[in-house]
């Protein structure tokens, strides 16, 4: 289709990350960041043509989440485009809901102001988002949107520590969204029960995620001389929605002393992982790691495990990004059937029979007792699967098949 194109984000550009980190009191949210980046960089590569970023920093407000109040407009560039935005915005709690719509708002109309058509693909339907668009479908028939649906507006935050206060506001927001889905013309949605959730009746695709080029990918790794330590990694959020305490509880009841359960991530699980480590000195809980060093980790790991059960409505209207990521490193993976897992993934996922600590503990210890040729050829061929099947180039070619309709 030709046109102009743009790419609404809540990035964080490298040359921004180090001061993302440094201001930000929230952890980064790197799967979120890195999927962002594949979609962008699959589309300008089935595209061949320039797609220009409009960027809102993807961060907590001021003072509580993040240390400036004001965001300055800037610049910054890609290989596919030289003029990307990254717009400003009052970052000062409950200003800044007010406030982006407007800035989202004036950046788009000055890019949609000629008459050529134009393609604005939408990262997620944050309600600032949705509400600028609105606003220029009216102004301009030329504009047709494309909307990443990653996660439902009201299904997006699954911590047990939020107050009533800010339910009732992610609530309202998500409602927001909701009243403004007529503003898209096509969606790319995770699973295909969102369609039937969201009541969708526009053209829509499903793409469930992009695979992650792991450090060394596809590489053939040397056996190590000897296999003494076991080591189980689990690297993501530590909510306890997401099965992070029966984990713990399953690696309790593993009497193996050569085994380890490393831990990573943030969550409001932390404090029960911490008393857990100095409970039992096999747990060994990192904090906080660095995109780098969680693929690094992963690397060494004799088995990776989610241990977000298929127990919650949320499930259907979700594919762990976790499972791709991990999926890609060439380790085997021991996680459960979700319903928005695609049956295309089941020879490559050590499934856990069901809910019961006992098969978690039992699944993991199995696939840790195979040998390391069974394991590394288990790993080698889920690699290959996700990378050649997976990856930002042929995921992409579906939202660009979308739009073509």
């Amino acid at each position: 289709m030709k046109g102009k194109y743009a790419f609404l984000s809540l990035l964080i550009p490298d040359e921004l990350k180090e001061e993302y980190k440094s201001l930000s009191r929230n952890n980064m949210q790197d799967a979120a960041n890195a999927l962002q980046w594949h979609i962008y960089n699959g589309i300008c590569e089935n595209l061949q043509t320039e797609v220009r970023i409009f960027n809102t920093l993807p961060i907590g407000s001021f003072p509580q989440y993040y240390k400036k109040p004001f965001i300055k407009r800037s610049k910054f560039k890609t290989f596919y485009c030289d003029n990307n935005i990254n717009i400003g915005f009052c970052n000062i709690k409950f200003l800044r809901k007010l406030f982006l719509a407007s800035k989202v708002f004036k950046e788009l109309n000055d890019w949609c102001k000629d008459k050529e058509k134009k393609i604005l693909f939408v990262y997620t339907l944050n309600s600032g988002f949705l509400e600028a668009i609105t606003r220029l479908k009216l102004l301009y028939s030329n504009l047709k949107v494309c909307a990443i649906v990653a996660d439902l507006p009201n299904m997006s935050s699954l911590s047990n520590k939020k107050s009533l206060l800010k339910r009732i506001f992610e609530n309202r927001l998500a409602s927001k969204s909701y009243k403004n889905l007529k503003c898209v013309d096509y969606f790319v949605l995770l699973t295909q029960p969102m369609a039937t959730y969201m009541k969708i009746e526009k053209p829509y695709c499903v793409m469930e995620g992009i695979a992650t080029e792991n450090i060394g990918a596809l590489e053939k790794k040397s056996q190590p001389i000897t296999e003494i330590e076991k080591n189980i990694v689990y690297t993501g959020t530590l909510h306890e929605r997401f099965g992070i305490l029966n984990l713990l509880q399953a690696f309790k009841e593993i009497p193996y002393p050569n085994y380890r359960l490393i831990i990573c991530g943030i969550g409001d699980s932390e404090k029960k992982i911490i008393e857990a480590s100095k409970q039992d000195s096999r747990i060994i809980f990192m904090g906080q790691l660095s995109r780098d060093e969680i693929l690094k980790l992963q690397k060494v790991a004799t088995v990776l495990v989610n241990p977000r059960q298929n127990n919650e409505e949320f499930t259907k209207y979700s594919f762990p990004s976790k499972n791709l990521e991990y999926l890609s490193s060439g380790i085997p993976l021991v996680a459960y059937k979700l319903d928005g897992i695609l049956d295309e993934y089941d020879d490559y996922i050590n499934y856990v029979e069901d809910n019961s600590i006992v098969s978690l503990r039992n699944k993991l210890i199995e696939v840790c007792e195979w040998t390391y040729e069974k394991r590394e050829l288990f790993g080698y061929k889920a690699q290959k699967f996700v990378l050649e099947q997976k990856n930002q180039l042929i995921q992409t070619k579906k939202i660009i098949e979308l739009i073509e309709l």
